[in-house]
């Protein structure tokens, strides 16, 4: 869902404890406007004036999936699922859902901080090392070399040439760097660089696996709600085809639907669709089975969840040794850039 202006979103850790509370707020009976009121009262003053703006809309008739949505600082899938929640009646459910998902979004940014952001602040460290060292020290060895009347070994040949070429384009590369940089952060706040980065996620022989599992999850968590709530199978699958922003995902839905529509059986669709992979088969079918289907989606849910967390930490703990061998790898070749000139050095006197 399109958001009216561009400002700053809350960040995961933000949202973690402004859903939390809000739950509480539900399971005691509070009214959305006071319990909002409530929070703009105790929260600090960043926060505190958007809080009572919100009470304000809510108090005055506004859904609250609309005062969020006019507010600009909520993320597109927390306002689906609060509007979801209010189709259903099951705010209570709905946020203490957001509050796990985003106590997740927090907890992978931090661990991403942890196992990526080191050691690639240390690795464009020993890259400036190693720029300095071929731009600047390389011709002082070429010097020292002609001097003596030798020549420079192979390898160290090619990191003079190398750094010759670097010094003369330098100005080039810093611009197109900059430029690139620039592009960038520009991108990443329109809307087709974040159908992009979905896409590649969803179809990177890295990610694939995990979007699918996590585009699951969110599937088989919405559909319990809503079909706990009594809403008709069809309709509750076309709301939950509006909650993706996946293409694939979203075909996936569509493809469930069309099947329905041609008097598929649920368990046959469902496996014929692909939004689930096979090792969950056994539970869709016995929860079917069974005419627990609300309860079964939501076990899924949860298993699902496991699933792409349990991947989540694999892939993490596959990229930080990758960063670290090649931060060896450029000590290796910082070390073989200095001493191979002073072994030719004293190897010719």
């Amino acid at each position: 869902m399109k958001q009216p202006g561009r400002q700053k979103e809350l960040s995961a850790a933000e949202l973690e404890e402004f859903f939390q509370q809000l739950a509480l707020f539900f399971k005691s009976g509070i009214p959305a406007w006071e319990g909002l009121a409530l929070l703009g009262e105790e929260t600090d003053e960043a926060n505190s004036e958007l809080l009572r703006e919100l009470s304000a809309k809510v108090s005055d008739g506004s859904n609250l999936s609309a005062a969020f949505l006019q507010s600009g600082r909520f993320p597109s899938y927390a306002i689906d699922m609060v509007r979801m929640g209010e189709r259903t009646g099951r705010m209570q459910e709905i946020t203490e859902a957001l509050r796990a998902y985003y106590a997740g979004r927090d907890t992978l940014a931090r661990e991403l901080r942890t196992s990526v952001v080191y050691p690639l602040s240390m690795t464009g460290m020993v890259l400036a090392v190693i720029v300095v060292l071929i731009v600047v020290v390389m011709p002082v060895f070429e010097q020292v070399f002609q001097q003596l009347g030798l020549a420079m070994n192979p390898f160290s040949l090619s990191l003079l040439k190398f750094g010759q070429a670097f010094r003369q384009s330098a100005l080039v590369i810093l611009i197109v760097t900059v430029a690139l940089v620039a592009v960038f952060l520009f991108l990443r706040f329109t809307k087709k660089s974040r159908f992009a980065l979905l896409h590649a996620y969803d179809y990177s022989p890295i990610t694939k696996k995990m979007a699918a599992i996590t585009a699951a999850e969110r599937f088989a968590f919405s559909m319990s709600l809503m079909l706990e709530s009594g809403i008709y199978i069809l309709d509750a699958l076309h709301f939950a085809e509006e909650l993706e922003e996946s293409e694939l995902a979203k075909a996936r839905i569509d493809k469930l639907e069309r099947l329905l529509e041609e008097g598929k059986p649920l368990q046959e669709a469902i496996f014929a669709c692909g939004i689930f992979e096979k090792s969950y088969y056994g539970m869709i079918a016995a929860g079917l089975r069974a005419g627990t289907s609300g309860a079964m989606f939501m076990e899924v849910a949860l298993r699902c969840r496991r699933d792409a967390e349990v991947r989540r930490q694999r892939l993490l703990s596959v990229f930080e040794p990758a960063m670290v061998a090649l931060l060896c790898v450029l000590v290796g070749l910082v070390i073989l850039s200095v001493m191979l000139p002073l072994a030719g050095i004293l190897f010719g006197i």
